[in-house]
């Protein structure tokens, strides 16, 4: 027997409650999608440049989650080469048994190991190709040169001691991996990296992903003599479910909100904040305070409910995103009678909850036999299976 699915004449199940890993679908909610790809795009280094620090909110379901894995989708993969930018994602704040500004931190950092690794790679490259030829040209005095880069605290000058951390990520070198990762131990020989302490607080957190941000996104006058040397036009922080903010202990409410207030005034430039949060946007009083509050770039973002008439074209335009026959009618295998039904009898029209109600008359329908494939589901169909 054949499965709902190719019954369906679907490429796969669009009726899941919790967003896959991989979002590339938007359905419905035109002005949204517009107004999301606009603050992601405002931030980059050939558009405007500033940074941005927004709210998505809205009742459980509306998919605010599926919002934020569909922009990762539109900035690391889909348009890849116009971004040239770097995503940071967490579906949720709850990172470690004690969650303050460090544990985000360290979650962020062990996250871009790789894109770390290419920055060192990229800033090696960088340093060398500062070095005048004649110097290149004595083995001893290149070396001497290279050194002197690497140590005089003018590549990044707010946490001078990241270049040299760098080059011991490039070089495997195990201390520096666990010093940038805020792990390091008493006995790591801290000195020689330039530095007077390890990464331990949200202060020298704060400095040095601040720093490497940075020294991403708009290089370093240092060693780019007036021109602009930089490896991402952006960097994005997208997390979700902030409203766990409520359940933490004030301290570490504290700390998260310190941390974020200095790394925003640390990064004004080509850096985004996408925070997702259920619930209305007068809890977000309660989340941050007033001087992160003060940081926003806009006002918060809204996910509404749908009315009958929008729910029907948001499940047109979700069913055609999965045909496996691009020449099958959008709606198919539902009659657009049958969507409205559903829609109508949805009582909370999220994205959530129709797909709950889709899926449910789907199955049963294939289930009683009465969908065949090339065969429809008819509203009197739906409306059975809605009351069962």
């Amino acid at each position: 027997m054949a499965d709902t699915i190719s019954i369906a004449r679907l490429r796969k199940n669009p009726f899941t409650v919790v967003p896959g890993e991989r979002v590339t679908v938007w359905a419905g909610y035109p002005e949204l999608r517009q107004a999301l790809l606009d603050i992601v795009e405002s931030c980059r280094s050939d558009k405007i440049g500033l940074s941005e620090f927004v709210i998505l909110h809205g009742e459980l379901g509306t998919g605010k989650s599926h919002a934020l894995r569909y922009l990762i989708n539109w900035v690391a993969e889909a348009k890849k080469k116009e971004f040239e930018s770097q995503v940071v994602y967490f579906e949720s704040l709850k990172l470690a048994p004690k969650m303050d500004f460090l544990a985000l931190y360290r979650s962020a950092i062990e996250m871009l190991l790789d894109h770390i690794r290419e920055t060192a790679d990229w800033l090696d490259y960088v340093i060398e190709d500062s070095i005048p030829d004649e110097d290149k040209k004595r083995e001893a005095v290149f070396a001497q040169r290279k050194e002197a880069k690497y140590a005089d605290g003018s590549i990044t000058p707010t946490f001078p001691g990241l270049p040299r951390l760098l080059r011991g990520v490039k070089d495997n070198d195990d201390h520096a991996i666990r010093i940038l990762t805020g792990h390091a131990e008493k006995s790591v020989p801290l000195s020689n990296y330039g530095l007077t302490g390890p990464i331990d607080n949200e202060f020298s957190a704060v400095r040095c992903l601040g720093a490497y941000i940075n020294l991403c996104t708009r290089g370093t006058p240092a060693l780019s003599e007036g021109q602009t040397l930089a490896r991402n036009k952006a960097f994005y922080f997208l997390l979700d479910e902030i409203e766990m903010l409520l359940d933490f202990k004030p301290a570490e409410v504290v700390s998260i909100n310190q941390g974020l207030r200095d790394l925003m005034n640390a990064c004004p430039e080509n850096c985004c904040f996408l925070f997702g949060m259920t619930g209305d946007a007068r809890q977000i009083f309660a989340l941050f305070d007033k001087f992160v509050m003060r940081r926003m770039s806009r006002e918060p973002i809204e996910i509404q409910p749908l009315d009958d008439e929008q729910a029907v074209v948001f499940l047109k335009e979700v069913l055609k995103s999965y045909r496996s026959d691009p020449a099958d009618p959008d709606e198919y295998p539902f009659r657009e009678q049958a969507l409205r039904k559903i829609a109508i009898e949805t009582q909370e029209k999220t994205a959530a909850g129709l797909f709950r109600s889709c899926r449910r008359v789907l199955e049963k329908a294939v289930l009683a036999g009465r969908l065949q494939p090339g065969g429809w589901i008819e509203e009197q169909d739906a409306q059975e299976f809605l009351a069962t």
